[in-house]
């Protein structure tokens, strides 16, 4: 694997390379929005049932801007996004730990969304735009685990914040404008980075392919209700239900990272050898027996395998799923067609997450319950199966490459 790896990155262009430092920085502010953000409202006195509407609020300002932005994206250069989603990152990470106000925290929360989505949406199609065919899943495969590998850069960063600062609302905020300026760093790499013109339009022009974008949109609206009961309320759960110091949390984070960026490079070896559609649903499915031994864990240690093997398991596919769709949809169509998927991702947090909230600070619903990860939990697994049903449903004889697409293959960027 790794001699693959090393003859195919050979092959990545100067833009896609700038663009994977670039991500590595910023994808530390990232990590810090996950495993920092919510434990700092709580030091504050904020209960669960604001900490989702912060969620929410984030998950707003990404759906506001996958739906605004994305029609503009496949008909200019990506990096102006890419550096105001840097920015609204940052802004948003340090207006967290500025604000006085309830009302504050949410603007800033709306601001990290937007800076987020931005990063995201521009993300697969500018990979694409700048590589060929022969190295792309290998490119996605290392953009993929550069994100984990900046994310565990953070959460060992975060257990030596903890070590020298402590544990509590001064300490968690130092940090979280620390993770701000190191986010702040990737706009050197993006001020450098020369891209590759978009697309020319089609002759006799370019209808939108609605019925292969809403066969992506569908399972990731699902997969998002999901997604956005549980995961962010993951570093809670370890706190509420253990007990457990932060510090230990992002350790837990650590792990996590670490196995998934093994598993992105993983996922196209395996995809090569079983096709992508068979890798994207067999891993995903095989991640649930591991959600319902974190939704019943009354041990430490075994919540935490199971929290580290869910993750691998998971996660793995998103670089084989990233590319698979942008093989799939035309050239001009990427942006939005990824658009809508982050659009549906997104909007399902924006309700799940307010859910979520509610239902953890409920408790448990039936007296066998755990708590309210327990209900959580379980509602994700049922709607995780459910996407992979309709994903393996739409795709399970559609090749990439194989939708009819009139303009040509771009060449890799210089």
């Amino acid at each position: 694997m790794v001699r693959e790896y090393l003859r195919h990155a050979s092959r990545f262009s100067r833009p896609a390379r700038l663009f994977l430092a670039a991500q590595v920085l910023y994808g530390v502010g990232q990590t810090s929005v996950w495993v920092l953000r919510n434990l700092y409202l709580k030091a504050r006195g904020f209960d669960e049932d604001f900490i989702g509407h912060t969620l929410a609020a984030q998950s707003l300002g990404m759906a506001a801007v996958v739906l605004v932005a994305a029609p503009f994206m496949d008909r200019m250069r990506f990096r102006p996004f890419q550096a105001a989603g840097v920015l609204g990152l940052a802004a948003g990470l340090a207006g967290v730990t500025l604000t006085g106000s309830s009302a504050g925290i949410l603007g800033a929360c709306l601001v990290t969304g937007l800076g987020i989505a931005l990063l995201e949406v521009g993300a697969a199609p500018f990979l694409v735009r700048h590589s060929g065919p022969v190295e792309r899943p290998y490119l996605f495969g290392v953009a993929m685990a550069l994100s984990p590998a900046s994310g565990l850069a953070a959460t060992l960063g975060i257990k030596a914040g903890a070590l020298a600062w402590g544990e509590h609302e001064a300490a968690y905020g130092r940090m979280l404008l620390v993770s701000a300026g190191v986010a702040s760093a990737a706009l050197a790499a993006l001020a450098i980075l020369r891209e590759a013109d978009p697309e020319p339009a089609p002759r006799g022009g370019d209808r939108f392919d609605w019925p292969t974008a809403l066969r992506f949109f569908l399972p990731e609206l699902a997969f998002g209700l999901g997604a956005g009961l549980t995961i962010p309320f993951i570093n809670l759960y370890f706190r509420i239900r253990f007990g457990t110091p932060a510090g230990d949390i992002g350790l837990y984070y650590s792990g996590a990272q670490a196995l998934m960026m093994a598993a992105f490079l993983l996922a196209p070896v395996v995809a090569g050898r079983l096709g992508s559609v068979r890798t994207i649903v067999l891993f995903q499915l095989s991640s649930l027996p591991f959600f319902l031994v974190l939704a019943f864990a009354t041990s430490p240690a075994l919540a935490v395998a199971a929290f580290l093997l869910r993750h691998a398991c998971m996660n793995m596919v998103h670089p084989v799923g990233a590319a698979f769709a942008m093989e799939v949809v035309r050239p001009r169509q990427r942006a939005r067609v990824n658009a809508m998927k982050q659009a549906a991702n997104k909007i399902a947090w924006v309700v799940a997450n307010s859910a979520g909230g509610i239902l953890v600070a409920q408790g448990a619903l039936l007296g066998f319950f755990v708590d309210g990860f327990t209900t959580t939990m379980l509602a994700t697994i049922a709607l995780y199966v459910l996407g992979s049903a309709m994903y393996w449903r739409f795709f399970a004889r559609q090749r990439a490459g194989s939708v009819p697409a009139p303009e040509s293959e771009p060449a890799a960027g210089a």
